[in-house]
């Protein structure tokens, strides 16, 4: 077992050192080790065994250091965390959405000021609160019907050197094209 654990340094550090050289600006904003609010930089996979209250991700983060470096368990379990709160938020404005459509509805219907450009703004409102609250439940069992092991990616797959290079490039190039994604959808 000892072994496992040097292997699971020398890699997490192999990690850092490729951030760091693929980003040498990023090392030097990095945040302190010895802040204690911050856990170990050297140990990149907390999971969900240590502690439920150590998920999610430390937000420093990114998608190939987690993808690489944290165990799948705790990759499911922290998607879960984040779909879920995003699932819930969605409910509650949906379910705010139908209260004020009802109330409008009840106001119109008793004479009230409400106009039908107010009735419909909210119906829309509310319909598509409810649709994305859908997709998001859709999600969240989606995830939650995967199984997967409480291994890192490449313990998992057990991969050789060369293999273990192409699933470093092919994280790297899916961070890339996400970021990509992410600024293009800021963008007005």
């Amino acid at each position: 077992m000892r072994w496992h654990g040097g292997i699971s340094s020398w890699f997490a550090r192999l990690l850092r050192q490729l951030g760091e050289r693929l980003d040498p600006d990023g090392a030097a904003q990095g945040l302190p080790a010895a802040s204690p609010k911050l856990p170990d930089l050297a140990d990149p996979d907390l999971g969900p065994a240590a502690d439920r209250q150590t998920i999610p991700s430390e937000p420093w983060q990114d998608v190939r250091e987690r993808a690489l470096g944290k165990s799948l368990a705790t990759l499911r379990a922290e998607a879960l965390y984040s779909l879920g709160a995003l699932h819930a938020a969605h409910m509650a404005a949906a379910a705010v959405f139908d209260d004020r459509r009802l109330s409008a509805a009840l106001d119109h219907r008793r004479g009230g000021a409400v106009g039908e450009d107010t009735l419909t703004k909210l119906a829309e409102a509310a319909s598509i609160w409810h649709r994305d609250s859908a997709s998001l439940g859709m999600a969240l069992t989606a995830v939650g019907a995967t199984q997967v092991p409480d291994l890192t990616l490449a313990e998992a797959l057990q991969v050789d050197h060369q293999e273990a290079e192409a699933v470093e490039a092919m994280a790297e190039g899916y961070q890339i094209e996400l970021k990509r994604q992410i600024l293009e959808e800021a963008e007005p």
